[in-house]
Parts: structure tokens; sequence; C-alpha cells
């Protein structure tokens, strides 16, 4: 009996030992989570801490900026009006600048490129390929001319070929025609006694007359074929001639059109004009930088001389210094910004002061021991402005 009471004695001891180290798991469970929530929490009001600083940067420039401008609207007539003149030469300058930037490119950057590089040989070349397109228009003509002679006189050709057919036709009628009329006279004169000797001299009359005239036709007809012969082969010589002048100057204008990525010397004196436009325009614009950069400084000199805040700012806004109503609405633009900063401070001030309350409550009998967790709340009360009320 009595081991048994020992090893029950013994199971309440550890029993209780347990419950104690169980209970000194939870403090630290407890407190390892206290941290953590307040580690947690800090960085929250941390972020409105941020907001308040943040706040108070702008609100400061924005006020300087005010200050700026009330000088500014209070300077002595002779100062006001040097600064003015100024700002009128930066204004008219940024405007003519502005339309050269926002001007329609009539040539391509690669073309405006590609000429740039053959300057110095393009005047030449719009004028060559002109004589060359003019020179071939003609040898087209000059082309087009024989052509049109050599398929006339193989139109002749094919006429008198005709001719002379429709002529050995009719030589076979009339022989024909003569032998029936001169066996009609024979039976006429030997089967009925007829005195046909008048017919007999018609007939060898017309027969004689018609084989005159076949003749004549037939060689005319020859005459005409060898003729027109001689001259279409005159017109294919001249024609391969030209053909081949063609085709060279042909070649000659398209490698000139490949080389300048143009269509004709139309389309290659357009993009000559229009380069030497853009580098005339090219100058003007920095011709009109260089003034812009004198006048910028210029102004920015007068400026300073008024002690502002930050004189570089008003070369951005010049119509500003120029006209009062641009003035007043930039004014009347920066009292609502800060009016609104002056709001979202306030907001956020509230927000980490209600933060801090609760931190404050969280770290009653909590012991402190995290440095990490200190400087966080002394970093939001300095960008919150706490630690002066603290």
């Amino acid at each position: 009996m009595g081991f048994f009471k020992r090893r029950k004695d013994k199971k309440m001891l550890q029993k209780v030992l347990d419950d104690v180290q169980s209970s000194e798991t939870l403090e630290q469970m407890a407190e390892k989570s206290t941290g953590s929530l307040l580690m947690d929490r800090c960085e929250q009001v941390m972020e409105n801490a941020r907001e308040i600083e943040d706040g108070k940067s702008e609100y400061y420039i924005i006020t300087s900026y005010l200050n700026d401008i009330e000088l500014i609207e209070n300077l002595p007539p002779d100062q006001a009006d040097e600064i003015k003149k100024a700002a009128e030469y930066v204004s008219k300058l940024n405007q003519a600048r502005d339309q050269f930037l926002n001007t329609t490119k009539r040539i391509s950057d690669a073309q405006f490129q590609m000429i740039q590089r053959m300057e110095d040989e393009i005047p030449d070349a719009v004028r060559n390929l002109r004589a060359n397109e003019e020179y071939q228009s003609t040898v087209k003509r000059d082309m087009q001319y024989l052509e049109g002679e050599k398929q006339e006189w193989e139109i002749l050709k094919k006429e008198r070929r005709k001719q002379r057919r429709t002529l050995r036709k009719t030589s076979f009628l009339l022989l024909f025609a003569v032998a029936t009329a001169a066996v009609l006279w024979l039976i006429l004169s030997y089967g009925f006694e007829y005195d046909t000797r008048i017919a007999w001299i018609a007939t060898i009359c017309v027969a004689v007359l018609g084989c005159v005239y076949i003749v004549v036709r037939l060689e005319s007809s020859r005459r005409d074929i060898q003729q027109a012969e001689a001259n279409i082969n005159y017109a294919i010589t001249l024609l391969n001639k030209v053909k081949i002048k063609y085709v060279n100057i042909t070649n000659a204008v398209d490698y000139v059109c490949d080389k300048y990525h143009v269509r004709d010397s139309r389309e290659f004196a357009y993009q000559w004009d229009m380069y030497q436009e853009a580098v005339r325009e090219q100058e003007k614009y920095r011709q009109t930088n260089e003034d812009l950069n004198y006048y910028y400084d210029k102004l920015v000199r007068l400026l300073k001389k008024c002690e502002l805040y930050d004189s570089r700012v008003w070369i951005e806004q010049p119509q500003a210094l120029i006209e009062s109503k641009e003035m007043v609405e930039i004014k009347h633009n920066l009292l609502v910004r800060r009016q609104k900063l002056r709001s979202k401070i306030a907001y956020n001030l509230d927000i980490v002061k209600k933060g801090r309350k609760e931190i404050d409550g969280m770290l009653k009998g909590y012991e402190v021991d995290n440095p990490k967790l200190v400087e966080m709340i002394l970093q939001i009360d300095k960008m919150a402005g706490l630690e002066q009320a603290g």
C-alpha cells in the first residue's frame, strides 16, 4: 500500500509541476502576443505619422510659393516691368518652340537622315533624274512612233498581197471570159455566117486592156510589197536600237529611284524641298532654344533679386508674370491645396493621437525591452509633433 501511495504522490507532484510550467508558457505567449500587437499598431500609426510629415513639408512649400506671389505682386513698378518684359519673351519663345514640336513632319526621319548623308549630291541627282525621265519619255515616244510605222507598213503589205490574190483570180476570170467569147464568135461566124469582126476586135481589145491592167497592178503591188518589207526591216532595226536606249535609260532611272527611295523626280524634288524646309525649321528651333535659354537665365536672375523661395518655377509659367488673372488663378489653386493639406494633416493627427492612446494603454503593465519598438514610438511622436505636447 505504501508503494502505491508513494507513486500517487509522485503523479500529483508531476501534475503540479506541469501546471506551473504551462502557466509560465502562457505568460510568455501572452507577453509575446502583446509585443507583436504593439509592433503592428505602431506600424499602422507610423503610416499616418508619415502622411502628417509629408503634408507638413508640402504645406511649407505651398506657403513659400504664396509668399513669393505676394512679393511679386508688391514689387516696385520698374522692377515689375523688367520682369514682365523678360516673361513676355519667354512666353513667345515657348509658343514658337511648341509650334515647331507640334508641327506634323512632312518627311520621315529615315528619309531626312538619308538626304542629310548625301546632301551635297542631291541637287545634281534631282536634275539628272528629271533629265533622264524627259529623255526616257522622248525615247518612249520614238519607240511608239516606230512601232506605229511598222504596223502601218505591215498592214499595207497584207493589203497588197490580198490585192495580188484578187488580181490573179481576176486574170483567170478574164481568160475564161475571152475564151468563152471566142468560142461564141466562132459558132456565130461559121455556123450562122454572122459577121463577127467587130466582136472579135472588141474582145481582143478587152482582153489586151484587161491583161495590161492586171500586169500593171501586179507589178505595182509587187513593188509596194518590196518597199513595205524594206521599210518594215528598217523600222525593226531602228526600233531595236531605240529599245536598247529605252532599256538603258529606264535602268538608270530605276537605279536612282531605288537609291534615294523615291518613285520619280517630282517626289524626289518634293522631298528635297521638304528637307531644306526641315533644316531651316531646325535652325530656327535651335536659335529659339538659344534665345529661350538666354531669357530663362535673365528671368531667373531678375527673380532671384526679389529673394524668392523658388525663382526657377516661374520660367514654366511666365504667363502668370504677364497677366494678373493667371497669377490670381495660381494663387487660388495654391490656397485650395493648402486648405486640403490642413484637413489632411488634422485628420491624420487625430488618428495618430488616438493610436498613441491605444499604444499607451497597451503599454500599461508591459515592460518594454524591445529597442525597435521604443525607437518607433519616439519617431511617431517626432513626426506627428507630439513630443512637445508630451
